[in-house]
């Protein structure tokens, strides 16, 4: 059983010292008489763990007027944050019940229960307490907001995160152009998975619309090019990448070289490489050179051009590559040596995330848009240097 001593005594402690105060200003020999009797009760139900009963026994002492309102809060709250969520939610659902509360306090009570509602897993519920808070507005609108556009975002109702956030760029004077460039493309992704094909078109056209530096739009964009077979569109779409966010550029390299094969000017492609490696010197970007230069000028001269660059740049994802390339020409004791380290280097790639998100830290295999851990949009992004690419 939860260890519910620090969490009731100060506020037994509390109800103890306030309601012992208002009875002696009021020298009311039976009614101190009767609320020493129910205060014993309660520390009695505290004592014998039987919490749930000390809960009753605290509500009913703590008159709720202007005076115990944060002590009630203060109460719920704790037993929320220890995991208790039922008995925070009836601590809070009795604040909201009374009458007398004022506007602020009728604001703060329903927040209190919001997130009770949403540690319980009710969003429905919670979904209509900011829904009320907000139409109350002033100073709790934009935490209500914000608690509505987690529900929304974690219902994938992205058209009520768009009228949400278009709310919160209003009352916050922010601009959230990003996050709402990932909404339609979430849309377009349901578009596409319905095969409504020209509907998911329209909302990356408009994910691109509201931000302009949108990557994941213009890689969707691409991808839906190819499907179709436009591969001078794709060619375009793929290229704005690195203008948007350069790190994104070995997120490029294989679509565009199919694009440039399928209309046979894989030169385009590799003068385009050529340009960007000096700049940009990815493991991937320098061996699309190196296979294009291995079968115009040889497999020899195509390896010293990748051995020189990974020197200059060093890379294991790129060094497990060169060795597999020199495992195809090499014969005895150094193909078998050759075999080990391809071994060796695979192994510690294995475990090796290819992404990482810059706001908190989570890694991972898989391009994530919606961070898994902090939830951020758009902050996870591909692993360079000695470990990526």
């Amino acid at each position: 059983m939860i260890n519910l001593w620090p969490l009731l005594l100060p506020a037994a402690a509390w109800s103890g010292w306030s309601l012992a105060k208002r009875q002696l200003s009021s020298k009311s020999n039976d009614n101190s008489n009767q609320f020493s009797r129910e205060y014993v009760v309660g520390l009695n139900y505290l004592l014998n763990e039987q919490p749930d009963k000390a809960v009753d026994i605290f509500i009913k002492l703590l008159e709720v007027d202007s005076e115990t309102v944060e002590t009630h809060l203060a109460l719920g709250s704790l037993f929320r944050q220890r995991g208790e969520v039922d008995r925070a939610t009836r601590i809070h659902q009795n604040l909201i019940a009374r009458p007398q509360l004022s506007l602020y306090q009728r604001k703060e009570s329903l927040m209190a229960l919001a997130r009770d509602y949403m540690s319980a897993g009710f969003v429905d519920r919670a979904e209509r307490i900011y829904l009320e808070v907000v139409a109350l507005g002033g100073d709790r609108e934009l935490s209500s907001l914000r608690g509505l556009l987690i529900i929304y975002q974690q219902e994938k109702e992205w058209e009520k995160a768009l009228d949400i956030i278009k709310k919160l760029e209003l009352s916050a004077g922010v601009s959230l152009q990003a996050e709402t460039a990932h909404y339609y493309c979430e849309i377009a992704l349901r578009n596409l998975k319905n095969n409504q094909t020209d509907k998911a078109f329209q909302a990356m056209k408009q994910a691109l619309s509201v931000d302009k530096q949108s990557v994941r739009a213009s890689l969707m964009l691409a991808d839906f090019e190819v499907k179709n077979g436009r591969y001078k569109q794709a060619i375009k779409a793929l290229k704005r990448v690195p203008d948007q966010d350069a790190e994104f550029l070995n997120e490029i390299i294989e679509p565009l070289v199919l694009c440039h094969r399928e209309l046979d000017i894989m030169d385009e492609c590799i003068d385009y490489l050529e340009q960007k490696l000096p700049d940009y010197p990815r493991a991937s970007v320098i061996f699309v050179i190196g296979e294009y230069l291995s079968k115009e000028k040889g497999v020899d001269f195509a390896i010293d051009y990748v051995s020189s660059h990974l020197g200059k740049h060093p890379s294991i994802r790129g060094l497990n590559k060169l060795i597999h390339w020199h495992l195809e020409s090499a014969h005895g004791k150094v193909r078998d040596k050759l075999q080990m380290l391809y071994a060796i280097t695979t192994k510690f790639l294995e475990n090796k995330p290819i992404y990482r998100c810059r706001n908190c830290g989570f890694a991972g295999h898989l391009l994530h848009w919606h961070c898994p851990s902090c939830k951020e949009w758009g902050s996870i992004k591909p692993i360079h240097g000695l470990e990526g690419d």
